[in-house]
């Protein structure tokens, strides 16, 4: 699988009554005994996304292979037990375990490939760079099936990272 189109498959809308945002699944199966067709995620977002979410739930904007397209699939998630919050946070990164529907169609992306302040400087990535993002712009989708929109710019603060 192209590149652009692995991290197309591993992006997706996460909204919830007041609020909406883009996820990341990575990570890699982990089959639970007795459930061999279902397997253990890791979903990456803004702290601010999930915070934002009132609600114990939210909704992951997954996708399902349809033929030679794909069509959405609406999954509940939870992600606050009793108001407690079920992920971790550095900075504004969220990170928690999930699991996921048979069926959701998603590209297995490592977390090994989330940047690190280390793999930033090694990049020398400085203010001008072109970058890339995938992303729901005022929630906007690429299309029916939810894919991202992709849109393009340039670093524009400096430092990087404090």
């Amino acid at each position: 699988t192209d590149v652009n189109e692995a991290l197309m498959r591993s992006t997706f809308k996460i909204q919830g009554s007041n609020s909406v945002g883009t996820a990341f699944v990575m990570g890699k199966p982990n089959p639970a005994p007795g459930l061999p067709n279902r397997a253990s995620y890791v979903l990456v977002t803004a702290a601010h996304v999930l915070n934002e979410i009132k609600e114990d739930q939210a909704t992951l904007m997954l996708r399902q292979r349809d033929g030679e397209g794909f069509r959405r699939l609406p999954f509940p998630l939870r992600i606050r037990s009793n108001g407690v919050p079920l992920w971790v946070t550095v900075d504004d990164v969220a990170a928690m375990y999930v699991g996921l529907p048979q069926g959701a169609d998603i590209t297995m992306l490592s977390t090994d490939l989330l940047a690190t302040e280390q793999g930033m400087k090694e990049l020398a990535l400085h203010p001008g760079d072109h970058l890339l993002c995938l992303g729901y712009p005022l929630g906007f989708e690429g299309n029916s099936a939810g894919f991202p929109v992709l849109r393009s710019g340039f670093i524009a603060s400096y430092p990087l990272c404090q």
